[in-house]
């Protein structure tokens, strides 16, 4: 299935949307600060008129809308053999998953919950987490008269949503099935009226630096989000009035990842290492992962163009690239800053289990069947995970997370969530668990 178009909107630059921030993290958290630079970058405009053949949803249309499952559900076609350590990782790791992402009062650390284990994730006291988060924490939003259903970024000090859009894109990951009903504190609500909202909510016109996005890292979960359950072609026009069309999200999307990852394609062109020295896309979500996800979701789904498709395949050979030189990068930090041994080991665990995931949603996409090489490398990576997963173990990162949470909210926050992507990573790669596609 291909919806792809080689022709459309024309490209225009614009600068100021994208600003370096330091190595940020799913939690939304503070990032170390550097410098703000305007970043370049040339964007794909919102088409001026809607396509004819396509309904092109609104306010007064938007209940007419019937989100969709998406048709595939796949594991990856060649994965790593098992080994026993892998087993003992996953087991330490669940562990975390289990008793700190099923807290109640932590929505952002039951989404990764979700991500880990599946839409039958439970909270700690037993109650389904899919539903404890619609009953407490989803709330009524007005598009024109029509009433949808929203979640906010925060209640209070609770972290719910610090990246636009997370909750729909780990619900949909999970499997929950979009024709499904929760109750919330409003009363039975469709789970298709937050995917609604979601779309009529989301605009983006770059050449105006005019965007529902206060962070564009944030575009990652919405593109997937809205990609998953998209009935076919998706055009809408935004509460603003701006005229949008998924196909045009995301080429602006593949459009900033080629460019944020510019400097590493160059770099591996010329067969040279590169340095982390606060280039834009390590200010990106998980040093870019997210990113390189998002556009490589909706690609998959058949949105954006032919050359949309290049830059997302040309992204292969650089995840396999970028493998050992971060690697060495952590590692020497490690000898070099043994003071920030606990943070860097996070930081080390969030950049394996990223990279896992992200190379096996990819190839269970079908956008890249791995060679003996780059198995023998994915084979490194999961024993490199373990390592790292050992090390944490050693350090009592496991045992001690109510003392690192009293030291350091973030430190804690990236134990918990990234267990969750490292967990997602591995068994994907082991073949033990399907994207739906």
């Amino acid at each position: 299935m291909s919806r792809s178009r080689s022709g459309g909107a024309a490209l225009r630059g614009y600068t100021g949307f994208l600003l370096l921030g330091g190595l940020a993290g799913c939690s939304g958290g503070p990032a170390p600060e550097v410098p703000a630079v305007p970043a370049p970058v040339t964007p794909v405009a919102p088409n001026v008129e809607p396509s004819a053949k396509t309904t092109v949803w609104t306010t007064e249309n938007i209940r007419e809308l019937m989100p969709v499952a998406p048709p595939h559900d796949n594991p990856v076609p060649r994965p790593i053999p098992a080994l026993p350590d892998y087993d003992a990782a996953l087991a330490t790791l669940g562990k975390v998953i289990d008793t700190w992402d099923a807290d109640p009062d932590n929505p952002w650390a039951i989404a990764h919950g979700l991500l880990a284990r599946g839409k039958d994730f439970r909270l700690s006291d037993g109650r389904e987490s899919v539903a404890y988060l619609f009953a407490n924490f989803a709330e009524p939003r007005t598009a024109g008269t029509a009433t949808l259903l929203g979640f906010p970024s925060s209640q209070g000090k609770i972290r719910i949503e610090p990246h636009t859009d997370l909750l729909l894109k780990n619900f949909e990951e999970a499997g929950v099935d979009p024709a499904a009903v929760f109750t919330t504190r409003s009363g039975d609500v469709p789970i298709a009226d937050l995917y609604r909202w979601t779309l009529l909510k989301t605009y983006l016109v770059a050449k105006d630096n005019h965007s529902s996005f206060t962070d564009p890292g944030d575009i990652s979960w919405n593109l997937q989000g809205l990609a998953t359950w998209a009935p076919g072609e998706l055009q809408w026009i935004a509460t603003d009035g701006t005229v949008m069309d998924l196909d045009d999200l995301t080429s602006f999307d593949a459009a900033v990842l080629l460019q944020e990852s510019a400097f590493m394609l160059q770099a591996m062109q010329r067969g040279e290492a590169f340095q982390r020295s606060g280039q834009p896309l390590f200010a990106y979500p998980c040093g870019g992962a997210h990113l390189v996800q998002g556009v490589a979701y909706a690609v998959a789904r058949g949105y954006g163009t032919p050359k949309d498709r290049t830059v997302v395949e040309g992204q292969v050979p650089l995840l396999f690239y970028r493998l050992p030189i971060e690697l060495a990068i952590y590692d020497q930090a490690l000898r070099e800053h043994s003071t920030f041994r606990l943070k860097l080991t996070v930081q080390r665990l969030k950049f394996l289990g990223h990279w896992l995931e992200t190379v096996s949603k990819m190839q269970a996409m079908g956008l890249f069947v791995p060679d003996a090489v780059q198995l023998t490398t994915i084979e490194g990576a999961a024993q490199n995970l373990v390592v790292t997963v050992n090390d944490l173990q050693k350090q009592g990162a496991f045992d001690k997370l109510p003392e690192i949470r009293a030291k350091d909210e973030q430190i804690y926050l990236d134990i918990i969530g990234d267990s969750g992507h490292a967990v997602r990573g591995l068994e994907l790669a082991l073949g033990r668990g399907k994207v739906a596609w």
